[in-house]
């Protein structure tokens, strides 16, 4: 199974962070090794950043077929340097725990998810609300990539992310067409 991330799908997380928004999607990758579920994070003294996200399991013809909650941790300090002296972000995105994923259910293109952190939601998305839909994403993708059946694809954050202080509490729900379908918590250390 290989980690596949897209960045900026959504404008407003893009502008947020000063970014330009992509006239075509960006990815890059976690190692498996970075995968964990929720649990315990290890906020890094709030060098750590929250980015929930939507994460897509392909199936055999390579489209979605299964659907997680997952929170993208970013070591923002590193990935600023990085970026700034124009490095690749793999320190600042593939450290052990940064590939938090719940539960897998059924794809549906109806999903909605949101963040609260101490019990203030912080972020709110849903897929109708990227550039570009999932199957565009994959699509784009597998132009270059070795995409296989199994692989999973973090589809890209909403606006709102921000660091997570040691006892922090993460609250991640997953809905579709605005029934609740999943909560999953976390404990920040």
């Amino acid at each position: 199974m290989d980690v596949w991330c897209a960045i900026r799908t959504y404008p407003k997380h893009a502008t947020e962070l000063g970014n330009p928004i992509p006239t075509e999607p960006v990815f890059f990758l976690k190692p498996v090794s970075s995968v964990v579920g929720f649990g315990i994070i290890d906020s890094c003294g709030g060098d750590v950043h929250h980015e929930i996200e939507l994460v897509v399991r392909l199936g055999e013809n390579l489209e979605p077929v299964e659907m997680a909650i997952g929170l993208d941790l970013t070591k923002r300090s590193v990935q600023d340097h990085l970026k700034k002296n124009r490095l690749p972000w793999a320190e600042a995105k593939a450290f052990t725990g940064s590939a938090v994923i719940g539960d897998w259910v059924e794809f549906n293109q109806g999903a909605e998810y949101s963040l609260q952190i101490n019990g203030k939601e912080v972020q709110r998305g849903s897929l109708n609300e990227m550039s570009w839909n999932c199957e565009e994403l994959i699509s784009k993708l597998a132009q270059w990539a070795p995409i296989r059946p199994g692989d999973v694809l973090f589809t890209g954050t909403p606006s709102g992310v921000g660091p997570l202080m040691s006892g922090d509490e993460v609250t991640a729900s997953l809905y579709v067409d605005k029934t609740h379908i999943i909560t999953h918590s976390a404990n920040c250390v």
